[in-house]
């Protein structure tokens, strides 16, 4: 019976729900069984109660490739259905039970499914997100609870890897965030303009979901000290933030003119248009777990400005694929004319081809299959 036995059962947010999550799921997955590794995942028939989400919709419209079975079983706030699963991973008897990790919701879901388990079924934390990026009451009892339920943990950066460390002696292993094996075939990008109807201007992008921690009122700011250059900023994603704060600003130093938002969410492709047509990606994060943009800029082959955090900056610095800024908006308006230097441009793209191969998901399971 247990040479039959499921190798990887991953819980994890994946198709229908949207978003960065689910499609490295579906990249970490198929590869694992285009490996001959057994594989299945159970996702969620509730995630997020809709009162608690912030965005328009939990779900996508998008085909995901798909090469293992998927069952919506998990249900966050249900203490019955938490036995029940239990119950039912304890029929199917995996090797290793892979926990993805990414929000405070999964805490007890997780430590009550992990209660009736089997001993001989191995437990990993898959870590995206260890501090909740507004403050939670009760985290760290929250987090003790998880940090129980799990045998091994492992993280998509070493600046995870390390705060997971700092609360526990478990074993945690530190890797990276590879590039997703779906992403839309890179266009180039006068075609990438066309599509969205932009002049010849530079374009440098925000893309991704707005929220208060990722820092675009700095990337805003900046602005007002480029207005001389042929520089546009877009601004391309849903708004889980008031969008009227931004606006404020924007009018307050009259950026009309130099700014386009796009408030919706980015399914694959229109998020491959807005990287390819750009000059440069911004991630101007006040704090930051690590980056799940930085591997599709690398697929694109589009340069960074980032800022001085950990979490960000280590890739970046390490593959020289970009620029670092510290903190203010005209250190990093300067980033960002530095960054559009044509030659120094080149450079970045470059580098960016030589390390996309040290990314990929066969590096990644190549890792976990230590375990």
């Amino acid at each position: 019976m247990d040479s039959k036995r499921i190798k990887f059962l991953v819980f994890s947010a994946s198709y229908p729900y949207r978003g960065g999550i689910s499609d490295s799921t579906h990249s970490l997955c198929n590869e694992l069984t285009k490996n001959n590794i057994e594989t299945e995942v159970w996702t969620f028939s509730l995630l997020y109660p809709n009162f608690l989400f912030p965005g328009k919709t939990q779900f996508s419209n998008e085909v995901y490739e798909q090469n293992f079975k998927v069952k919506r079983i998990i249900n966050t706030i249900s203490l019955f259905n938490w036995i029940k699963v239990s119950k039912k991973v304890n029929k199917i008897n995996p090797e290793v039970l892979i926990l993805r990790y990414w929000s405070p919701i999964l805490y007890l879901p997780y430590f009550f499914i992990g209660l009736f388990l089997k001993k001989k079924i191995k437990v990993v934390g898959l870590v995206d997100n260890w501090d909740n990026h507004e403050k939670l009451p009760f985290e760290r009892f929250f987090r003790y609870l998880f940090i129980s339920t799990c045998n091994y943990f492992i993280s998509f950066s070493k600046n995870i890897g390390n705060k997971i460390k700092q609360s526990t002696n478990k074993k945690v292993i530190s890797l990276f965030h590879p590039i997703n094996t779906n992403l839309p075939e890179l266009i180039d990008q006068k075609t990438a303009k066309n599509i969205l109807g932009l002049d010849q201007s530079y374009y440098i992008s925000f893309v991704g979901i707005i929220r208060e921690y990722k820092g675009l009122k700095t990337l805003i700011k900046s602005i007002k000290f480029l207005k001389n250059e042929n520089i546009k900023l877009i601004i391309a994603g849903e708004f889980y933030d008031p969008i009227y704060k931004y606006l404020k600003i924007i009018n307050e130093l009259n950026l009309n003119e130099k700014i386009i938002i796009d408030n919706r969410f980015l399914d694959s492709k229109m998020l491959r248009n807005y990287i390819c047509a750009s000059d440069l990606i911004i991630q101007p994060y006040t704090k930051a777990s690590q980056s799940g943009i930085t591997p599709i800029c690398y697929h694109y082959n589009t340069p960074m400005v980032v800022s001085n955090i950990n979490g960000l900056k280590e890739i970046i610095q390490k593959d020289k694929s970009g620029e670092i800024f510290d903190k203010t908006p005209k250190n990093l308006s300067k980033a960002i004319l530095k960054g559009l230097e044509k030659k120094r441009n080149e450079n970045y793209k470059s580098n960016i081809k030589k390390s996309r191969g040290k990314y990929s998901w066969l590096s990644f399971i190549k890792k976990i299959q230590s375990i």
